[in-house]
């Protein structure tokens, strides 16, 4: 096998995290794709070390999410600091729900979290292990290539976490500091520790059930993560924009949060759950990023750090939207062949 062919889905990986997390989103636009330079070390660097750690290991989605939690953690309460900072680039980000004992929004933190698990790491490694169709379970890289990735995530974090004190003058406290270095340890042994290796088909928490069941076609699972995803996205913006009660807003997260993790978890242990379930699932969350995205530019005129929306801008957000289903089309069709 060429080295091309080898690293491909890893390409694809490194650029597709970014695109799904800040471009499709409308965080920026079109014509702003030079910022790709910063986002795949801090996004796709992030996300296939995360990937090659957890394949190398022999563990499934569950170590996986876990894992992206940690980056959630990582580039959220070290990183950009929004979990504590209340004026991140003037978006009052947490001001609904904010608790000053802990210095937070549990709103905002249960969301923004959320995000990173579901659509910086877990959506585009879906997507690119679908398209390396057979060899979506095994390691990607050589040894010095991940390195040479893990490094490149670690110059992105650092580099961005420069840029951003820099620019917001906010630096988070120790105790603060202290609470997301103890949940990041605590996910990771989780992830390692409870969740042990495996070469069975899809997840770890498969191996100990009884496999009966048939699972729910991949356009059911598709609908669902759509459904589910967009409700996500609906309520962050619809229970303080018409101030609904805090701890409803924490509550009807979780709720979601935790029906999408029984029903996922349920489904994978299903006698004919395949990897095209996981790729369906993946491109349910890419549809609501793509909906939510494109209507951002056009509703409110601009991106969502403020930067005027053009024709180009809306014609490019509609051909992301189709590139990117397109690969899980081609994900999925590599997957049935």
């Amino acid at each position: 096998m060429s080295t091309l062919r080898r690293i491909t889905p890893a390409l694809i990986l490194l650029i597709l995290s970014p695109l799904i997390a800040e471009f499709l989103l409308g965080d920026f636009n079109i014509r702003q794709l030079g910022y790709l330079a910063i986002f795949i070390p801090l996004y796709g660097a992030s996300a296939l070390f995360i990937r090659e750690i957890t394949r190398r290991m022999k563990r499934g989605w569950p170590t996986m999410l876990l894992l992206a939690l940690v980056y959630a953690f990582v580039a959220e309460g070290f990183v950009n600091q929004t979990l504590f900072n209340q004026n991140y680039a003037g978006q009052h980000l947490l001001a609904y729900g904010f608790i000053p004992f802990l210095g937070t929004s549990l709103n905002y933190t249960i969301y923004i979290l959320s995000l990173h698990v579901i659509w910086s790491i877990s959506t585009p490694i879906a997507l690119a292990e679908g398209i390396a169709g057979s060899r979506s379970k095994e390691p990607w890289l050589r040894n010095w290539e991940l390195v040479f990735v893990g490094v490149l995530s670690l110059l992105g974090l650092a580099g961005t976490t420069a840029s951003t004190i820099e620019r917001f003058h906010f630096v988070a406290s120790i105790a603060q500091y202290i609470s997301v270095s103890v949940a990041i340890l605590i996910l990771i042994f989780l992830a390692f520790k409870i969740f042990r290796a495996s070469n069975d088909t899809e997840t770890d928490i498969k191996n100990d059930e009884q496999l009966i069941s048939k699972a729910p076609s991949i356009w059911i699972i598709f609908i669902v993560s759509f459904i589910l995803t967009t409700a996500f996205q609906v309520w962050f913006h619809y229970a303080p924009g018409h101030k609904l009660n805090a701890l409803l807003g924490v509550i009807v997260f979780l709720a979601l949060d935790i029906l999408a993790l029984m029903l996922f978890i349920n489904w994978s242990r299903r006698v004919d759950w395949k990897t095209q379930h996981i790729v369906a699932a993946a491109t349910g969350a890419v549809a609501t990023y793509g909906w939510f995205g494109l209507r951002r530019l056009l509703v409110s005129g601009h991106t969502a750090l403020g930067v005027p929306t053009t024709t180009i801008d809306l014609v490019g957000q509609v051909m992301l939207l189709l590139a990117i289903l397109g690969m899980s089309y081609l994900a999925l069709r590599r997957l049935r062949n």
